[in-house]
């Protein structure tokens, strides 16, 4: 085996335990969460976690991806680099105002937004996990794997023992405990970087000729990861604002231990898109991926289906009565997602953006739809319900256009 190939596993296993990690300690993170916190208190903590991830992802729109891409044989890195992370910030600040304009309509119902000076903390720990990610996408467009290990078991692991420290503030402690966290680890990883690569220094500017340029990527890429990950972020907040804390607490875990699983098929998506764009025989790797993703998605369903409610127990016992169902849901979808998966990787290897683009509207119209439907009526079964359906959906597309394309070759 050659140095590169050595080099290029190496590399890959760095990825996927950094992706392992995240879901493990997030699993271990709301284990300890939930056995220190009212369920109460877990709501409030995973809706302030939902409205920090919403105001993040849709400030970076797609920045990491596009970092990732573009970054490494730019020729003006550093003007590409502070273009992303000024245009980034610049919409961060503007959601965030309009959020807190309409927090009395959004969620009403979350009081310690009221209090003094809380609301400033929230953006600057909203700031502050926005800056994390957009390091993260730096570190791993400089190939630099190993640092970006080390900042995600600094910020996953810190988070849980700060759990223990924040209790005074119920449900913000669960919030802040992630963004105290992650400025550790924004700390370390500057010192780091900068000592590393002392020539590299991005310039805080507004580029508007760059962003013309990366835009159209930025977006598909932006587009796709919302019909994911819009299920988790917007969730908690709608049960909240139809039902309780409580509830979105009870819905929150079982998506939690649905996501950390997902993780793992993620990973190996990853590693087959990496190997594919290095010239590997993309065939043989898709027979892998598929494989492996199936095996993982037959254990899942054999664990999580028929004893995923003594898995709860670990948890609360209430959500052993009152969320089983919500991850048994869950898992029934778990086969349309690897397909989905599978399939937009793919095309992401083709650079089929159209197709991609197109299947994100399938299974993001399908959420927004089926939610409203089923929600209000269902809880949390619901809305497990409606990214069952979108998935399937999804599917549906996916098998169309594998059959045209079928029909064409004959």
């Amino acid at each position: 085996m050659t140095e590169k190939n050595n080099s290029f596993i190496f590399h890959s296993f760095q990825l996927i335990l950094s992706r392992i990690s995240l879901g493990l300690s997030g699993f271990l993170f709301w284990l300890v969460a939930t056995n220190l916190y009212s369920i109460e208190n877990i709501g409030l903590g995973a809706v302030l976690i939902s409205v920090c991830s919403l105001i993040v992802f849709f400030s970076s729109l797609g920045t990491v991806p596009t970092l990732v891409r573009f970054l490494p044989e730019d020729k003006n890195a550093e003007d590409l680099a502070g273009t992303l992370i000024g245009f980034s910030l610049l919409i961060l600040f503007l959601l965030y105002l309009i959020f807190y304009l309409t927090k009395n309509l959004t969620v009403p119902s979350i009081a310690i937004l009221k209090q003094p000076f809380i609301p400033f903390v929230f953006c600057m720990f909203i700031f502050l996990v926005l800056v994390f990610q957009i390091l993260e996408g730096i570190f791993i467009s400089f190939k630099d794997l190993k640092l970006v290990l080390i900042i995600n078991l600094i910020q996953n692991f810190v988070r849980i023992g700060l759990l223990f420290l924040l209790g005074f503030w119920g449900g913000f402690g669960i919030f802040s405990s992630n963004a105290i966290s992650a400025l550790l680890a924004i700390g370390i990883s500057l010192v780091y970087f900068t000592r590393k690569y002392p020539d590299f220094r991005p310039r805080l500017r507004i580029n508007f000729r760059i962003l013309r340029r990366i835009l159209p990527f930025s977006m598909v890429n932006f587009l796709y990861a919302f019909s994911l990950t819009l299920p988790g972020m917007i969730f908690p907040i709608i049960i909240l604002r139809i039902y309780s804390e409580r509830e979105a607490g009870l819905f929150y875990i079982p998506w939690m231990i649905f996501s950390v699983y997902c993780t793992f098929i993620i990973s190996i998506n990853g590693v087959f898109l990496m190997q594919a764009s290095h010239g590997e025989n993309i065939k043989k790797l898709l027979k892998n991926a598929v494989l492996y993703s199936l095996i993982l998605g037959i254990t899942g369903c054999l664990i999580f289906i028929f004893y995923g409610d003594r898995l709860l127990l670990i948890f609360k016992k209430d959500f052993a009565g009152e969320s089983f169902e919500i991850l048994k849901i869950l898992f029934y979808s778990i086969f349309f997602y690897i397909i989905n998966q599978i399939y937009i990787t793919t095309l992401n290897i083709k650079k089929n953006v159209l197709k991609v683009g197109i299947l994100s509207m399938i299974i993001l119209s399908s959420v927004v739809l089926f939610t409203i439907l089923l929600i209000s009526n269902m809880g949390g079964e619901g809305a497990a319900l409606a990214w069952l359906i979108s998935h399937f959906l999804g599917n549906v597309f996916v098998l169309g256009s594998m059959h045209k394309r079928k029909t064409k070759i004959m």
